[in-house]
């Protein structure tokens, strides 16, 4: 089926419902795991549910984003850097953060060459301070994979791919110590390419494999978790996420560990496969990037005196609607906002 990422203006009704579905509901787990609304409740069992969330919402964003990627060319390069980084480097320089001297304020009133190098060149999680790492990291991810892709039969370029992921698993704690430094989070992306190709190959073969059961996909889900949360050690003793985080390079270091990931996002995947109609959550799944970037504001920060399960339906909600009326605002104002991603 193709997808109107390639093909502009494509009807909603042609769309891939099972992906926008999946797509829908990533986003909504984005939005609780980064605002940490879950650990506002100080609760063990929504604690657990936010650390679960981490094992597999971003490496699925990651694994989306590579079913409709084409094989490397100019083309395709421009496309992806327009859909991404454009929207990077805009929102990085008026996006709010906290500069030593001169309090909250954007990057574009408080520029220096170090500020430019830290948050536009090295574009890290820390030193951007929000979650904007996603977008560079995005685009290598798709950049590799296009290159992977395109080359996938030449033995020398698998073997040295598969050299230098090796090398990247095995030495992930320590690359782990440096990853701040690290830019556009290189060592993220090729940690995650066989994930990429994983499900790749999944939705290509998507047709024989929704033959069997889906309750094969919840057992998997259920085994793989299972032993993810009992065998897989913890590597942080603060932070979200205690056992994988892609984003801080909490990962496993160990071929049994990375497959129990893979698994698990197979798994959920094959599981949404399932459900190829419309629901609200395809339609949220049309807009995930403008409410991916938009959901970063502290738009209802205000109502934090409010109970937390209030809180957590406005912020929830609201991030939602915000994204969506903002990406629907810039597209009437012009149709190319299309291809700097307002709309999926």
């Amino acid at each position: 089926m193709k997808h109107p990422i390639d093909t502009p203006g494509t009807k909603f009704e042609k769309r891939d419902h099972a992906v926008d579905n999946l797509k829908g509901v990533l986003i909504i787990l984005v939005i609780l795991g980064h605002g940490g609304l879950l650990t506002a409740f100080k609760s063990p069992s929504l604690n657990f549910v936010q650390e679960y969330i981490y094992l597999f919402h971003m490496p699925l964003f990651f694994g989306l984003s590579a079913l409709f990627v084409k094989s490397f060319s100019r083309q395709y390069l421009l496309r992806r850097f327009l859909q991404l980084m454009v929207p990077f480097y805009f929102f990085v320089i008026i996006d709010p953060t906290n500069i030593p001297g001169s309090g909250v304020a954007p990057l574009l009133l408080h520029i220096s060459f170090l500020d430019i190098v830290k948050t536009v060149f090295i574009g890290s999680g820390s030193y951007l301070q929000s979650a904007l790492w996603f977008l560079p990291t995005l685009f290598l991810c798709d950049l590799f994979f296009s290159v992977l892709y395109k080359y996938r039969f030449n033995k020398i370029i698998v073997l040295v791919f598969g050299a230098i992921f090796c090398a990247v698993l095995f030495s992930s704690n320590r690359i782990q110590m440096e990853h701040d430094h690290i830019p556009y989070g290189i060592d993220i992306a090729i940690y995650i390419a066989p994930l990429l190709f994983l499900l790749h190959y999944v939705y290509k073969n998507k047709s024989r494999l929704l033959k069997y059961n889906a309750m094969l996909y919840v057992a998997g889900i259920i085994l793989s978790s299972f032993l993810i949360l009992y065998l897989m050690p913890e590597k942080m003793q603060n932070g979200v996420s205690r056992r994988f985080d892609l984003a801080q390079f909490y990962v496993p270091d160990t071929l049994w560990g990375y497959a129990l990931i893979c698994l698990l996002s197979a798994c959920i995947f094959l599981l949404f496969l399932y459900i190829d109609r419309v629901t609200i959550f395809s339609r949220i799944g049309l807009y995930t990037l403008p409410i991916f970037i938009f959901h970063t504001y502290p738009w209802f920060d205000g109502l934090q005196y409010l109970p937390p399960a209030l809180f957590l339906l406005i912020s929830v909600v609201g991030d939602v609607l915000v994204g969506i009326a903002l990406s629907k605002l810039l597209m009437k104002l012009s149709p190319k906002f299309s291809w700097i991603g307002m709309i999926a």
